[in-house]
């Protein structure tokens, strides 16, 4: 079978096989094809080719290798390496370097293959190793046929004949193998090369086989690849086997990366796989799982037949997205296999290879410039039910297939909502960039045009890591099953490429976007050259002041961008003009000093932390040094997409995404940075996640009112009447606590659950705890970053964090109520115990007692009055937090 595959291949691809459309007449085609494979060039060559084309190949790679069945015969399948070993993580093509043992959790414990003249293997671990030691005495059969292989080319070799064995490990590792090579070929002279690799290559020359590890010259990777060059060359076999279950050093990976695998990090090591099959058939099935072959097949199929059927009326209107997309078959007819193509082109732009460039990696090269060519067809928008599924299918399929390593990549002619296709109007040009560097990434202020080859060349010699990356937006925030949802490319983020210093990248996407840069550490300055890009509006500082004005109005992109030192604003360029003309700001220079001011500083003040742009607050900063407690430092980038939402109309995460145009002291957008910021122990049991999440909103807008000295900004509505009413009736309740349990707390949602922590500031700043009454919740998160250390050191740090009564045991199973109960106490030196009776929220007789123990004074059953939004501004019954309150004593009443 491999033989008449071979053959059709050999048609049109003499040097890495492939797929043949089988046509008489086909020359001309299959020189097309040829040549696409080569340059990466689709354009020459039909669907209906690729479709035949991935067929055939395919076919070949769903088959197996024979060489298993000659390994293997009709035997069972018994190793188990244990967890001290690695991985064979194969990334090479799949014609020159395919798993020979499978584990049966899906991991390659073996591979073998074959480079230029030579054949190899590899293991993950040293068998001869096992069999001295009595162990996987099974596979010893299945191990010399290998061994015959890799020096004869044929499996049932006897190998009685005088072979020389060029031996590269340390001493203890190479004393089993010697063993074992001494015990069944006596007849074998078993040279031992020197560590060192001083003489690599002479110890090499004459041998029959190779047998090399990790421990081959160590820390002389540049010599243990020549030497390897020269054996592929003469046609010397190889036997790589690692004799640990990580990868040590550059030597291992070199070895790997010329022979196509990878060895991840950790190995086999919490995998802890193992193979046991009966036959080389159920191995080989394991195999075409793993590796999505099949899935692949079917869907080249469904394309080639045009029979895609996606029946949505199987829906409900009840249905989750989710459930729906399940119910239809979405992903056993599709995403399956086009998450395996995915993962596929991703671990190739992971290890940084041009697959157009090398004349391997046939299957991944039919599966770009398939999405290549139906790229070209996509229109948006498209709906799910009424779209064709064939064309929904096969646009969704050019998302998934996006390779961006080569040099020809052609701009996909409709980019729906994202961006115009059409860049004729921008002359490409060359820029120096310099950045200090900032986890997690920053912008580098340039746009990548869409099918136009962009080059990266790093200039500086710091050794900070870095990696470029076009776009941050995030896959999910294209809604393609939504109602007319899918209306742009999917996968707009491309990989993240990792560049070294000196190094050049050439990217080419279909898509374009603004560029940016990731960094693995702080405040180093790191430059590049940017060649062929584009210059959209673009603010980082005032010398930006006219640029930035003038390309906003030309709009000559679609994508605009204010940057500051701690926070990043990359905005679709209507919005963008929406948040400049706020008359609050007016210009980038006025909008980005808010930023700092009321994104980058005030929710962090809140949130405890400290770090370049964030205040230093002496009641805070005072609280946390009295207690010998940590202010930890937050010195990172943060990012918000004004586009689309990944989820509801905004969306929380780095970067945080939103339907609506930025403003510093937007709801939505300190609510959004505020979901990262929150604690789920500084929420009280039973309540909703937003009942913590708005704080840092109300604090910023607070602040931003302090600064006018009006109201600037309103904050949300609170139902302060409704709540202090409850709490009125609940005084003549014999439980109090079970009656407002059921008839407030059951029923209410975050804006009534807030109050318990606003009023509980009110408290803090009333009794003069605390100047402004919100610094409560940044000395909560300062405990609550604490509790770490402090159960390192229980006997001697728990009193630090207010637990002096408690025993780690008992820290460890407390409640988030008790912790609070303890915590606002600690926090402020005030009794909180009649407070959370008086709001119903329960607490054990330990915690009670903890708080005893203090004897602080206590705080009142009082509530303090607001008009719905007056909490963070002047109204009516005070300024601010500072405002007139009542006894809940059962016959107070709220004033008109």
């Amino acid at each position: 079978m491999l033989q008449i595959i071979l053959l059709s291949f050999a048609l049109f691809l003499t040097a890495c096989g492939g797929g043949s459309s089988g046509s008489e007449n086909s020359t001309p085609k299959v020189s097309a094809l040829q040549k696409a494979l080569s340059s990466g060039n689709a354009s020459e060559v039909s669907q209906t080719q690729l479709l035949s084309s991935l067929r055939d190949e395919l076919s070949f790679l769903l088959q197996g290798d024979p060489l298993l069945k000659k390994i293997y015969r009709d035997d069972s399948i018994v190793y188990d390496p244990s967890n001290r070993s690695q991985i064979i993580k194969i990334v090479g093509d799949k014609h020159k370097i395919f798993s020979i043992l499978q584990g049966n959790a899906g991991n390659t414990l073996a591979a073998a293959g074959t480079k230029q003249k030579s054949r190899f293997a590899a293991f993950g671990a040293a068998p001869m190793e096992y069999f001295v030691a009595g162990d996987n005495l099974s596979y010893e059969a299945p191990f010399k046929r290998l061994l015959a292989w890799l020096i004869t080319g044929e499996s049932d070799d006897n190998l009685d004949k005088n072979r020389t064995i060029a031996l590269s490990f340390s001493y203890a590792d190479r004393k089993k193998i010697v063993t074992w090579l001494e015990s069944n070929y006596p007849q074998w002279n078993i040279q031992q090369c020197q560590r060192d690799a001083s003489d690599l290559q002479s110890c090499y020359s004459n041998a029959d086989l190779v047998i090399t590890g990790w421990q081959t010259a160590e820390m002389n990777r540049d010599k243990v690849e020549d030497a390897l060059e020269e054996l592929v060359k003469k046609g010397t076999p190889i036997l790589y086997l690692h004799t640990w279950y990580e990868a040590y050093n550059s030597v291992a990976h070199t070895i790997a990366r010329f022979l196509g695998f990878e060895l991840p990090y950790g190995g086999n090591y919490w995998a802890k796989d193992k193979a046991d099959w009966q036959s080389v058939e159920l191995m080989q099935a394991g195999v075409v799982e793993q590796s999505g072959f099949k899935e692949i097949t079917e869907v080249v199929e469904h394309f080639k037949d045009k029979d895609y059927v996606l029946d949505w009326s199987l829906c409900s209107k009840k249905d989750t997205e989710r459930a729906c997309v399940t119910k239809v078959g979405f992903d056993k007819k599709f995403r399956d296999a086009a998450l395996k193509v995915k993962n596929l082109i991703a671990s190739h732009e992971k290890g940084g290879r041009k697959l157009f460039d090398s004349d391997r990696y046939t299957l991944e090269k039919l599966l770009i410039l398939l999405g290549d060519k139906y790229r070209q067809e996509v229109r948006y928008p498209m709906d799910r039910e009424s779209t064709d599924a064939n064309l929904f299918l096969k646009s969704l399929y050019a998302d998934y297939s996006v390779y961006n390593l080569r040099q020809v990549n052609p701009a996909q002619h409709d980019m729906g909502n994202f961006s115009r296709s059409d860049f004729s109007h921008i002359t490409p040009k060359s820029k120096s960039v310099t950045l200090q560097s900032k986890v997690n990434f920053r912008s580098s202020g340039v746009y990548a045009l869409p099918g136009i080859t962009m080059r990266v060349t790093r200039l500086d010699s710091s050794n900070v890591g870095t990696k470029i990356f076009i776009n941050s937006l995030r896959s999910a925030a294209t809604h393609e099953f939504q109602k007319n949802g899918y209306k742009r490319p999917k996968f707009l983020q491309t990989h993240h490429y990792k560049i070294q210093k000196g190094e050049t990248l050439e990217i080419t996407s279909p898509y374009g976007g603004v560029v940016f840069v990731g960094f693995d550490a702080n405040d180093e300055n790191v430059s590049f050259k940017f060649e062929n890009i584009g210059e959209h509006a673009y603010w980082a500082s005032s010398a930006d002041d006219t640029s930035f004005t003038q390309k906003l109005a030309t709009g000559d992109f679609d994508w605009a961008e204010v940057i500051t030192s701690g926070f990043e604003v990359h905005s679709t360029l209507e919005k963008m003009r929406e948040s400049v003309s706020d008359s609050r700001w007016g210009t980038a220079a006025v909008l980005a000093a808010a930023t700092q001011r009321y994104m980058s500083n005030f929710p962090h003040v809140l949130a405890g932390f400290k770090g370049p742009g964030i205040d230093e607050v002496d009641e805070i900063v005072d609280f946390a040094n009295t207690h010998g407690l940590t202010i930890k430092n937050l010195d990172k980038v943060k990012h918000m997409n004004a586009d689309q939402a990944t989820c509801g109309y905004g969306c929380s995460g780095n970067p945080y995404d939103a339907y609506w145009a930025y403003s510093p002291v937007g709801h939505g957008d300190v609510h959004e940075l505020g979901h990262g910021l929150e604690s789920s122990l500084i929420r009280f049991e039973g309540f909703e996640t937003h009942s913590t999440t708005n704080p840092y909103s109300y604090y910023t807008k607070s602040k931003y009112n302090e600064t006018l000295g009006y109201v600037g900004t309103e904050c949300q509505k609170l139902p302060f009447e409704e709540v202090f009413k409850k709490l009125q009736l609940s005084v003549a309740e014999t439980n109090t606590t079970a009656y407002l349990k059921e008839n407030l707390w059951k029923n209410s949602n975050w804006s009534h659950q807030v109050m318990v922590m606003i009023q509980a500031m009110m408290h803090a700043q009333k009794e003069k705890k605390l100047k402004n009454g919100w610094h409560l919740l940044a000395r909560l998160h300062i405990l609550e970053r604490e509790i770490k250390k402090a159960k390192d050191d229980w006997s001697n740090r728990k009193s630090s964090i207010g637990f002096s009564n408690y025993t780690l045991d008992e820290f460890n199973a407390i409640k988030n109520n008790d912790w609070m109960l303890v915590s606002f106490s600690f926090a402020v030196s005030l009794d909180f115990r009649e407070y959370f009776e008086m709001m119903g929220i329960e607490f054990t007789s330990k915690a009670a007692e903890q708080v005893k123990s203090y004897s602080y004074t206590s705080v009142e059953k009082k509530f303090f009055l607001s008009t719905p939004n007056g909490y963070c501004k002047n109204d009516k019954f005070g300024d601010f937090l500072d405002k007139m309150s009542l006894d809940i004593n059962g016959s107070a009443i709220w004033p008109n």
